[in-house]
């Protein structure tokens, strides 16, 4: 066999054994199992290197957020960007780069960072990722507008019990701190103002308010107020038409063992006649505001919806000129004397954003709300008397008779006459001595006697001696100083005001501090929202101010 023969049969062999081999599979799914090991762990490091830059994308944006927060507080008085930046020095991360941007105004502030963090990449390198980069963005701002407040604070009697009275002042004086923190004391530049309204049974109004409101002039011995039905319906009291005042009476003295009248006459007027626990309007002062805050003591009955009433009429644009009547004679800072601001109208925009508030707090229920009734608050009463002979003569108009009780040795009087023995005295178709007597004013045994002693001295004995005239005798000792509002009425008395207040945007958070269910329920319905609602007890109360003083001064995380 030739060479080139040999040479053919071995590129025959060759060619053979090349075609074998092509049409040979063995070894496939090996090779492919290999290249899918592959794959797989590639994505699942690429799986690991996403979650280890959500986590550290998370973390950066979450220490971002509390950085700015912190930042942009106004109660801050760090360097903002340094606040920031020593968040990030105490968050454990690390190769980040940060930018931070701060706006400082008076009544605002806003911070803005920007941060970046490089993660270094264990698997996605094999597709030419050697890192990656969370970024972080955030932005906050706390923004303090115009702020008017009013605190309407319940100083009835049962306020004494469970030092709930003590717990509630410290609570009021460190929520007026922390609303006043806007305030710039430094520039003399006022943002916050707040207006005080203590209230039991009643309200006093005080010599401020009744220096720049119309009160009735029945008298001017002291100025707690009341209002009508009609009142409650609308968040306005008008500083030029008259607020009914209460009469100037004493509700019960009475002392029977008494050896005369001076004894058991006029000594505790219902409504205090100094500025105990009065309205204190618009104020700037932390200190003035504490200060009263800690001069109240507890005493008298409940009504909520008197002092509801006085503490949205504070907020309302139609009390400005007495705002500004008090801050021309230095009574109230200057910067309010356009307050109350106007009401905002939807989709009118204004340059001043103002937000109204009311703190409602109690720890009862309404009760009652003594006051002379109508026909007898002013006017000439059914009492005669005679100056001269100082004889006294008092209709009976259930017999249309006068009682006319002859004159004893006993004194009747505060100024030392004598007064008519209890035992002797005829009926009359005319006063002593007919037109000699004269009718003598309600407002004269008002401010003399209490109303107790009125209804036994003067008309007890022609009661007891003519039975018809009992009645009579029933109806001027109860209804001269009767609960004028029951439960239900003050009630929705206090519904209608706050209804009103809402449909004004005015904010009104309550707080029931141990108070019953009743009592509970008209504040829960009061209030703006059931977050604007607190039922507390004993302590708590501190916790209830201070959330809603933290409300008022709320950040905002605006991106």
């Amino acid at each position: 066999m030739t060479a080139r023969t040999k040479q053919t049969l071995q590129n025959l062999r060759n060619r053979a054994s090349l075609s074998g081999f092509a049409r040979n599979e063995d070894g496939t799914i090996t090779i492919f199992s290999v290249m899918m090991f592959v794959l797989m762990i590639g994505i699942g490091g690429i799986a690991i290197d996403v979650m280890r830059y959500e986590t550290q994308r998370v973390q950066l944006q979450y220490t971002l957020d509390r950085a700015v927060l912190a930042a942009a507080s106004m109660s801050n008085t760090l360097d903002p960007e340094t606040v920031v930046r020593d968040y990030f020095e105490i968050s454990g991360l690390e190769n980040y780069r940060l930018t931070v941007s701060v706006e400082d105004d008076l009544n605002s502030r806003s911070v803005s960072a920007d941060a970046q963090m490089d993660i270094n990449s264990v698997f996605m390198h094999m597709f030419g990722v050697r890192a990656l980069t969370s970024p972080g963005f955030g932005i906050a701002e706390e923004q303090i507008d115009n702020v008017e407040i009013s605190m309407v604070l319940d100083i009835s009697g049962s306020m004494r019990h469970n030092n709930k009275l003590t717990n509630m002042q410290t609570a009021a004086r460190d929520f007026v701190t922390t609303v006043m923190e806007a305030n710039d004391y430094v520039e003399d530049e006022m943002l916050v103002s707040v207006s005080i309204v203590p209230y039991n049974g009643r309200v006093n109004a005080g010599s401020t308010i009744e220096s720049v409101f119309t009160l009735s002039d029945e008298h001017s011995r002291s100025s707690c107020t009341r209002f009508s039905g009609a009142d409650f319906e609308t968040t306005a009291i008008d500083p030029s038409q008259p607020v009914q005042r209460l009469a100037h009476f004493d509700l019960a003295n009475f002392d029977s063992n008494a050896p005369n009248m001076s004894y058991r006459s006029f000594r505790r007027p219902h409504c205090q006649t100094n500025d105990f626990a009065a309205i204190l309007p618009w104020s700037n002062s932390v200190s003035d505001l504490h200060a009263h805050i800690n001069s109240f003591s507890a005493g008298g009955w409940t009504a909520i919806d008197l002092g509801m009433n006085w503490g949205v009429g504070l907020l309302d644009p139609a009390a400005r000129p007495a705002a500004r009547q008090l801050a021309t004679q230095g009574l109230v800072h200057e910067d309010f004397n356009d307050r109350p601001l106007d009401y905002p109208v939807e989709g009118v925009p204004t340059d001043e954003d103002t937000m109204k508030i009311v703190v409602l707090m109690t720890d009862g229920e309404n009760t009652r709300q003594y006051d002379i009734t109508g026909p007898r608050r002013d006017g000439l009463s059914n009492v005669f008397y005679h100056e001269d002979h100082d004889r006294w003569s008092m209709y009976m108009p259930s017999t249309e008779l006068y009682w006319v009780p002859d004159r004893g040795d006993r004194n009747w009087t505060n100024d030392g006459r004598s007064r008519p023995d209890r035992a002797s005295g005829t009926y009359s178709t005319e006063p002593y001595r007919g037109d000699e007597s004269n009718r003598v004013p309600w407002q004269y045994f008002w401010s003399r006697w209490s109303a107790r002693m009125m209804a036994g001295e003067f008309y007890y004995e022609g009661a007891r001696r003519w039975g018809g005239d009992w009645d009579y005798y029933r109806d001027l000792r109860y209804n001269t100083y009767r609960q004028y509002a029951d439960q239900a009425i003050a009630d929705a008395n206090l519904r209608a005001i706050c209804d009103a207040a809402h449909a004004q945007d005015i904010i009104v958070f309550t707080v029931a501090f141990e108070a019953p269910q009743s009592g509970a329920e008209v504040m829960e319905d009061c209030a703006t929202s059931p977050s604007h609602y607190f039922d507390v007890n004993g302590l708590e109360i501190a916790d209830a101010f201070a959330s809603i003083a933290t409300t008022i001064n709320r950040l905002r995380l605006v991106q």
